[in-house]
């Protein structure tokens, strides 16, 4: 028998300076209520500060990393209380514009592990056993860790995976969403696979993840549908276009692949142009960045304090944006403007467009003619500024109803608690 007082929980960001992040977690919170009208829909904040207190580098050193992450998560399973004594979850997603993207600086890093070290010393233990109870009674949970599957982020990945198999262990139902699967690290593959091989249902948001995934050793089906972002409620405005070109530069690929002066050669032939204007849907991260291209001539930049549904429409005041940001990407094609991707080390611009029907659009930052290809798409897309919004327009109708027939089929297939 089922527990309707038993809510689907959520574990995604709540309050975020990140507005594709805050776009993400509106769009599956929406989905879900309409999936399970019958049940409560709660939201968690992922990423809680206690678990800085295991970290992969521990674990690996074991003879059988899976079984001493077992370990932890059986023990942690076994001291949550019956009933918390804080309620951690909310019903809102806000934008927080105030908040800092911490890990690039080294003092803040710094910080964080001195926050590591406090954990071990189980500070924070009771209100953290409480959210862990409150997963842990769920009737369902879902896991949406908005692509932080990278190669980089090992302890992030492994905290997730720790939540999601200590509600394996507690018996609820668990669906892992929206994920991109770039790991690496030879123990924390093995751990991922035996996390998400028991889970109720798993989805990647592009093709290469699931290979990725079944390549070292992946069992799972998963489904396999573009970024969930595509779904976000946002009401198009009225009078699109007018605006010039905006440019959304991801600084962390740009830091990672050693990418600044390719960067800053395209941005002067750009200026050269037209005026250019700087945005980002995670400002706090691409701002250090690009500001020092805002000294030069015709170099202006918007849209840091709009949560997502004003960020879209911003975007959709341009007559073209031309980014590296996923999001960006997605919201501008949601809101109605011409996009021109650019990719760079990674495959996540690459992997979407292939999931829209549009693969060939993302240009990659190799070759000599790069800059030259991304100077022609922009003169392509606007002189065929209809025909392009129209195509994009089908892509993403198309993506929404198949966002929409293949997960509801899928949840609908699991037997909540």
């Amino acid at each position: 028998m089922t527990d309707r007082s038993r809510p689907v929980v959520l574990v995604t960001k709540t309050a975020t300076q990140n507005q594709g992040n805050q776009a993400l977690s509106i769009a599956w919170r929406d989905f879900l209520v309409d999936c399970y009208p019958e049940r409560s829909v709660r939201l968690v904040e992922r990423g809680p500060a206690y678990l800085k207190r295991y970290r992969l580098s521990s674990i690996a050193k074991d003879r059988d990393p899976v079984a001493a992450f077992d370990r932890i998560a059986e023990k942690l399973v076994a001291a949550v209380p019956e009933r918390p004594d804080r309620d951690p979850s909310t019903g809102t997603v806000r934008h927080d514009a105030s908040q800092k993207q911490a890990v690039r600086f080294l003092k803040l890093r710094r910080m964080l592990n001195l926050r590591g070290r406090l954990m071990q010393l189980g500070v924070g233990r009771g209100a953290y056993l409480d959210r862990l109870s409150y997963l842990c009674n769920a009737g369902l949970l879902v896991v949406n860790p908005a692509g932080e599957f990278y190669n980089r982020a090992t302890d992030t990945a492994l905290h997730y995976l720790l939540e999601t198999r200590c509600a394996q262990l507690a018996g609820v139902p668990v669906a892992f969403v929206n994920l991109s699967y770039e790991i690496e690290d030879p123990a924390l593959l093995r751990i991922a696979r035996h996390v998400l091989d028991q889970c109720d249902l798993v989805e990647f948001r592009d093709e290469e993840s699931r290979r990725h995934f079944a390549a070292n050793g992946g069992a799972a089906d998963p489904v396999i549908l573009p970024d969930g972002a595509t779904m976000a409620p946002v009401e198009r405005a009225e009078q699109r276009g007018g605006r010039g070109l905006a440019l959304a530069i991801n600084a962390l690929q740009v830091n990672h692949y050693d990418l600044v002066e390719p960067w800053n050669a395209l941005v002067a032939r750009l200026v050269e142009r037209e005026p250019v204007t700087l945005t980002s849907n995670e400002w706090t991260t691409d701002h250090p960045f690009w500001s020092r291209y805002l000294s030069m001539d015709g170099v202006s930049a918007e849209g840091r304090t709009l949560p997502f549904d004003e960020y879209a429409r911003l975007l959709s005041q341009f007559d073209v944006v031309v980014s590296s940001r996923l999001h960006t990407c997605v919201l501008g094609l949601v809101a109605g403007v011409p996009i021109v991707p650019v990719e760079t080390g990674t495959f996540k611009l690459t992997g979407f467009f292939n999931m829209i029907g549009m693969g060939d659009e993302p240009i990659r930052m190799e070759g000599e003619d790069w800059q030259d290809r991304i100077l022609e798409r922009i003169d392509a897309v606007t002189a065929n500024r209809e025909a392009r919004l129209q195509a994009q327009d089908d892509a993403i109708a198309k993506a929404r109803a198949e966002f929409a027939r293949v997960l509801g089929r899928r949840f609908g297939e699991i037997e909540l608690r």
